[in-house]
C-alpha cells in the first residue's frame, strides 16, 4: 500500500512538474525604435518573450498616455504619442497558461514636432520629393545621412504637415557634395496652405544659397489663383563666398523660421544671418505651414542629417541640439 501511494505521488509531482514547465513565462524584451520621440510620433513596440506552450500565450498592451492603435493578442503594436511633451510607459503583460509576466518602458517624449537622424531604413516615412531621388549613406553625417539627388530643375524632397500655424522653425545639417554650374542652387523652403479659397495667397518662403558662387537670395513667393501665375518678391540678397561657396561633403547647419510676428528669420552656423518682416506687412495674410524641405537644382548633390521641427514657439538658432 505504501509503494502504491508513493508511485502516485511520484505521478503527481511528475504532472505538477510538466504544468509549471508549460506554463512558463519569461520576457527578454520590450523594445521600441528609439528612445526619444516627438509628441504624436507613431512608434513599433514589440515584446521578446520565452513560454513553455506557445500554442497556449497572449499579450495583453497597455499605455498610461497616448494611445496604442493595434488590436490586443499580438506580440507586437504601435504606439501613438501624446501631443504633450513628458515621460510616459507602455507595458506589456504575456500569458502562457496560468502564469503571466509583465514588463515596462519609458518613452521620453520632447516638445518637438518632428525630429530625424536619417539612420534608419525608415528615413523617407512622411516625406514627398519629386524630381529627386533618395538614398541614404553610413558613413556621412553623425552616424549616417540621407542623399539627396535632384533629377530635375527644382528637385524638392519635403514632409507635409496639416497646416501647423505659426510659429514655426525648422534646422538642418546639410553637406553639398555637387553643384555643377553657376546657377545651381540649394534651399530651404516653407510651404504655406491655401486658406478659405483665398484666390492670391503667399505660397512658399525661401532662403537659396547658390554654392558654385556664394550667392544667396531670400525670397517668398505669391500665387495667383485666376491669372495662375506665381510671382518671386525678393526679400533680400547678397553674396558671401566664406559661408555659402561649398567645399565639398563639409556640413553646416541652417535653420528657417517664421515667428509669432510673422518675421522670416535664417540662422547659419549658430549666428543670425537674416531677418525680414516683409510677410507681416501683406494684409489679411495667415501663414499656415503645409510643408517644409529642401529645393535643389538639376544634378546638385546634398547631404542632409538631424533634422528638427518646431511649432512651440522655439526658435532655431542652427547650433547643435542634444536630445
Amino acid at each position: 500500500m505504501k509503494k502504491i501511494l508513493f508511485n502516485i505521488a511520484l505521478l503527481a509531482c511528475f504532472l505538477f512538474a510538466s504544468c509549471s514547465d508549460d506554463d512558463n513565462v519569461n520576457i527578454v524584451s520590450l523594445n521600441t525604435f528609439g528612445t526619444k520621440f516627438c509628441r504624436n510620433d507613431v512608434v513599433k513596440v514589440f515584446v521578446s518573450a520565452e513560454v513553455g506552450d506557445d500554442s497556449d500565450v497572449s499579450y495583453e498592451w497597455g499605455c498610461d498616455a497616448g494611445k496604442l492603435t493595434n488590436p490586443q493578442g499580438l506580440f507586437e503594436n504601435v504606439w501613438k504619442a501624446p501631443n504633450e511633451a513628458g515621460t510616459y510607459e507602455v507595458w506589456c503583460t504575456v500569458k502562457n497558461g496560468g502564469k503571466k509576466q509583465t514588463r515596462r518602458t519609458k518613452m521620453v517624449v520632447t516638445d518637438e514636432l518632428f525630429y530625424s537622424s536619417f539612420e534608419t531604413p525608415y528615413y523617407n516615412e512622411g516625406w514627398s520629393n519629386a524630381s529627386m531621388t533618395v538614398a541614404f549613406d553610413a558613413n556621412k553625417g553623425t552616424n549616417g545621412a540621407v542623399k539627396l539627388t535632384s533629377g530635375k530643375a527644382d528637385g524638392r524632397f519635403a514632409r507635409s504637415w496639416e497646416n501647423v500655424s505659426i510659429p514655426f522653425s525648422t534646422q538642418v545639417d546639410y553637406a553639398v557634395n555637387t553643384s555643377p554650374q553657376d546657377s545651381c542652387f540649394v534651399e530651404i523652403r516653407l510651404e504655406f496652405a491655401r486658406i478659405d479659397g483665398a484666390m492670391n495667397y503667399v505660397a512658399k518662403v525661401c532662403f537659396t544659397t547658390f554654392p558654385k558662387t556664394g550667392k544667396w537670395k531670400a525670397t517668398y513667393t505669391t500665387t495667383d489663383v485666376m491669372a495662375g501665375e506665381d510671382t518671386e518678391v525678393v526679400m533680400g540678397e547678397g553674396t558671401d563666398t566664406a559661408n555659402f561657396k561649398f567645399k565639398k561633403d563639409a556640413f553646416n547647419t541652417i535653420a528657417a523660421s517664421i515667428d509669432a510676428n510673422k518675421n522670416f528669420i535664417v540662422y547659419y552656423n549658430g549666428k543670425k544671418y537674416f531677418e525680414n518682416d516683409a510677410l507681416a506687412k501683406i494684409t489679411g495674410q495667415q501663414y499656415n505651414v503645409s510643408r517644409s524641405g529642401f529645393g535643389l537644382e538639376n544634378k546638385v548633390i546634398i547631404f542632409a542629417d538631424n533634422l528638427y521641427v518646431f511649432d512651440n514657439g522655439t526658435i532655431c538658432t542652427a547650433e547643435p541640439r542634444e536630445r
